[in-house]
């Protein structure tokens, strides 16, 4: 088992909806926020979705760590 200290979690707020057909109907949005950065991206593909989340997951792992926080 991994102590806490070592733990590396993350949180995101995902949000899907679909247009009204007025806009593009069928069309299916969305936007994810990490929210600990307060980065937030809206997309149209669930790769792109992916991507994100991938990207600020290797991120995170790139940044050192702060001591205090250990």
């Amino acid at each position: 088992m991994t102590p806490a200290s070592e733990r590396s979690e993350h949180l995101f707020i995902v949000r899907v909806w679909q247009e009204p057909a007025q806009i593009q109907a069928g069309t299916w949005r969305g936007s994810i926020e990490h929210v600990s950065s307060g980065q937030r991206l809206y997309f149209t593909s669930f790769n792109d979705l992916n991507d994100f989340i991938r990207w600020r997951l290797v991120r995170t792992e790139q940044e050192p760590r702060d001591p205090k926080s250990l």
